[in-house]
């Protein structure tokens, strides 16, 4: 099976919200090579953490069904707001393997009994929502809407790569929104105690294209 973009794709997120008093240093986690201006933001009070059931085209009529967990930072570069994924752990090998041509640092992990739950060093995450209690719902937060920041730096026979880029999205259409409550409130990131602030649920469809090469 290869692997040809554009790839459509179908999404139903959980994503939590952190605000903390204290930074969480994500710099363990980011891929080397990063600028140091992207590196030095990585210390970040409020940070979003998103557990994805997605079903992804790879190429023609082939498509792949697999779960991935991303934790995301904002940063500021060239004067605009953006959003990073320092890291995602994923549990199919091509979306691993795309993820990486296109930017994204995806490490692999096997599939918990249940998708909202990842445990890997110094994580142990649990996103899944509470189903006894009636949240009423708020507008998402600013971060939703920023722009994902990609940085790639490979170089292999004829496929090179090297810079920030952000993605290249087509047809998005978000279906539905939903506030929900956290089963349990306290995670592990990395190997600190914090504390979910609020959940959301998106479902939405997409397609990527590619990347566009940060200016």
């Amino acid at each position: 099976m290869s692997i040809n973009l554009p790839n459509s794709f179908v999404v139903s997120a959980t994503t939590a919200v952190f605000d903390e008093p204290e930074a969480v240093d994500f710099r363990p986690f980011a891929q080397h090579g990063l600028p140091v201006a992207l590196v030095e933001q990585l210390q970040a009070r409020r940070f979003l953490v998103t557990t994805a059931r997605v079903a992804s085209q790879v190429s023609g009529e082939q498509s792949i069904d697999f779960v991935e967990t991303l934790f995301k930072v904002p940063v500021r570069l060239n004067g605009r707001d953006f959003l990073f994924p320092v890291v995602t752990y994923v549990d199919h090998p091509y979306s691993l393997i795309r993820g990486y041509l296109l930017g994204f640092n995806k490490l692999f992990a096997p599939r918990a009994t249940d998708p909202g739950i990842l445990t890997a060093p110094g994580l142990e995450v649990d996103l899944r929502p509470r189903t006894d209690e009636l949240i009423v719902a708020e507008p998402l937060p600013p971060e939703q809407e920023l722009p994902m920041l990609l940085w790639t730096d490979y170089s292999v026979g004829d496929a090179r790569s090297h810079g920030l880029a952000t993605l290249d999205v087509d047809a998005y259409e978000r279906q539905g929104v939903r506030s929900l409550a956290a089963r349990t409130p306290s995670q592990l990131i990395g190997g600190r105690n914090v504390t979910v602030r609020r959940l959301y649920e998106i479902r939405d469809t997409f397609v990527i294209r590619g990347t566009i090469p940060l200016a």
